[in-house]
This record gives structure tokens, sequence and C-alpha cells, in this order.
């Protein structure tokens, strides 16, 4: 198994919204990606806690079979259009992938 985690730090205001709407938007707009294929789970949340160590406002975390479970997902239609509405609002991005 492959745990895919991701955290974005937004924009103060972008596509005519706040971070706080952004990361709103970014969740709601995520439901979506559970119906590609090779992912087994995933959550998002924007309810980032004080004692966190990273500067994110948005978090993502699924889970795929295998790297090519992950490759599926990164490549799908879906994802791809999902990515175009967080990269309008970021202002970074990290990401860590690892084997379970």
């Amino acid at each position: 198994m492959i745990r895919h985690i991701v955290w974005w730090t937004l924009q103060e205001e972008a596509d005519g919204h706040s971070a706080e709407e952004n990361a709103r938007r970014i969740q709601e707009a995520s439901a979506i990606l559970s119906g590609i294929p090779s992912v087994r789970s995933l959550e998002v949340s924007y309810q980032i806690q004080p004692t966190s160590t990273v500067p994110a406002q948005v978090v993502l975390q699924s889970v795929h079979d295998d790297m090519d479970g992950l490759k599926a997902y990164a490549e799908h239609p879906v994802h791809l259009e999902f990515a175009r509405l967080v990269k309008a609002v970021s202002a970074s991005r990290q990401a860590l992938d690892y084997a379970v």
C-alpha cells in the first residue's frame, strides 16, 4: 500500500475567494476523487491544528495499492481537473509518499 500525503498553503486571495473560502472549495471538490478506481481511501481537511509544524491550510491523504495505482490517480482526468483548481489558489505544495 502507498500512502500519499499532500499539503498546501493558499494565496490570501485567489480566484475571487479568500484563502478560507478556497480551502472549503478544495475540500468540497475533492469528494469526486474517491471515484477514481485506484483510490482505496481519501481524506481532505482544512482544519489544521495549531500544533502542526508545517505551514499548511489544506491536507489531502490518499491510499493506493501500489505506485502504479498512485500514478493512475495522478494521471486520471478527474484528478487533473481537481489539480487545476488547487494550482489556481495555492501558494505552495508539499507531498510525501510512503509504503505501508
